[in-house]
């Protein structure tokens, strides 16, 4: 049958035998499409929006979480490790964990993913220290007893003012105030590392230039502020008492709402003069409160040692700027007291004549514990502070007194002993990286590293 008589035969069966016009056979036929096409719409719709099946799981490897800077490990291999704490070691392994040495010595176990750093061509050593300079700061002055003041106010890390002392070796400083009088308070800085970790000691020594009588007034008014506060402390105790004798001695008439006994009164101590305060503290021997006072002859040393006996203070000494000294006539009193004191790196002559005199040996001699500083705080002098030192050494000054005195006898007088100055466990890894022996004639910073991480590197430029 063709499709025209299949037609046919389809209209003859579905419809009534009354006669159908040819406008109803369309209107069917429209009818029909229209049911057709709402139907594939509809299941268009159900295909579109059906959920996408699952895909598969993935291959890739998901990367460990980052490793905290705590748990980090830096190795260095070093051909020689100077400690300050005992002979040196060859062929050094120095393990560091969170900016501190966790161990060192030979042939030692580390992490495999470590760090390391190739030193078999280096000697490393503790960092530098100087306990007093003015370098990178402003001109800034003060006068009369401004101890309340704090160098740290002047120091920005941003500017990163110490680069040129850390390309030479130091990793830590005492910024100190500059004045007349009682200037104010150094602050102990390290010359690069995480801003956050700069600040070692802040503040630090009270600074006392070679007067005194000025540090002796001083030391008075701090005393009568202590009297003050000790006088009104009395009062309020006495009366504090009588009140406690009178309500004993009176009937009881409160109601009996009413707490038998009121909460004792506290004492407000009088305010202190600020400017005094850390004099009052360094009498009152508190804790890490220090004077640094100065000297220029054996003269003062005599005046000054009367005061800090008579105040009973805690104390150190430094002497600047000693062309020819006259200490070989106060040596004997030096070797009573043994006190710390702070020189410059220089053989020095002789008072009103030409003869040498070894100041720094002949006061380690004495039993003093003796830094040394540099002659002053210009960059150049601390890229020459190994070579004075090594001079130091080659006119008899052992060794090892020279090593500390530039390391752990400076740490140790800043308070930082227990963190700086020695190769050790548990110590603050800032060290530095020579080309030799720092007292071999040439000898060059190359790296230095503070908190454990490289800060800087020495180019072709510096090393020359």
């Amino acid at each position: 049958m063709n499709a025209t008589s299949w037609s046919t035969a389809v209209d003859h069966h579905a419809v009534p035998r009354h006669h159908c016009s040819s406008r109803q056979v369309r209107n069917r036929r429209l009818g029909l499409t229209l049911m057709l096409v709402t139907a594939l719409a509809a299941v268009a719709q159900e295909t579109t929006t059906a959920p996408a099946p699952p895909e598969p799981p993935s291959t890739a490897i998901t990367p460990p979480p980052p490793v905290p800077a705590s748990e980090r490990y830096t190795v260095i291999r070093a051909g020689r490790a100077i400690t300050n704490t005992g002979d040196d070691i060859r062929d050094a392994v120095i393990v560091i964990a969170g900016g501190k040495i966790e161990k060192i010595g030979r042939r030692l176990e580390y992490p495999l993913n470590a760090s390391v750093i190739d030193a078999r061509d280096r000697v490393v050593m503790p960092g530098l220290i100087n306990i007093q300079t003015r370098h990178g700061l402003t001109g800034f002055r003060r006068s009369g007893v401004q101890t309340n003041w704090n160098t740290v106010e002047e120091f920005i890390p941003a500017a990163d003012p110490l680069a040129e002392l850390r390309a030479a070796g130091f990793t830590a400083v005492a910024l100190a105030p500059t004045g007349v009088g009682l200037p104010g308070r150094a602050a102990v800085v390290r010359t690069g590392g995480p801003a956050e970790q700069q600040i070692l000691v802040s503040p630090s020594y009270i600074r006392v230039p070679s007067d005194k009588a000025a540090f002796r007034g001083a030391l008075e008014r701090a005393k009568k502020e202590i009297e003050k506060v000790d006088k009104a402390r009395e009062e309020f105790e006495k009366k504090q008492e009588e009140e406690k004798q009178r309500a004993a001695a009176s009937p009881a008439t409160q109601p009996a709402t009413q707490p038998a006994t009121q909460p004792a009164a506290q004492f407000q101590p009088p305010p202190v003069d600020p400017t005094l305060q850390p004099l009052v503290d360094l009498l009152q021997k508190k804790e890490g409160v220090r004077a640094l006072i100065e000297l220029d002859g054996a003269a003062s040393f005599v005046h000054m040692r009367d005061v800090v006996k008579e105040y009973d203070i805690a104390h150190d000494f430094i002497a600047r700027f000693l062309f020819d000294t006259d200490f070989e006539f106060v040596l004997a009193q030096f070797a009573e007291v043994k006190p710390r004191i702070a020189l410059q790196a220089r053989i020095t002559r002789r008072a009103g004549s030409a003869e040498r005199l070894h100041l720094p040996r002949m006061l380690t001699d004495a039993g003093c514990a003796v830094t040394l500083l540099p002659l002053n705080d210009s960059a150049e002098e601390h890229v020459q502070y190994l070579a004075r030192v090594a001079e130091l050494v080659a006119e008899g000054w052992p060794r090892e007194m020279a090593l500390k005195s530039i390391t752990l006898l400076p740490a140790e007088l800043l308070g930082l002993g227990s963190r700086l100055g020695t190769l050790a466990e548990g110590k603050d890894a800032d060290l530095i990286f020579l080309d030799v022996d720092p007292f071999t004639p040439g000898a060059r910073v190359r790296e230095v590293m503070i908190a454990g991480e490289i800060v800087h590197r020495a180019t072709s430029e510096d090393v020359r």
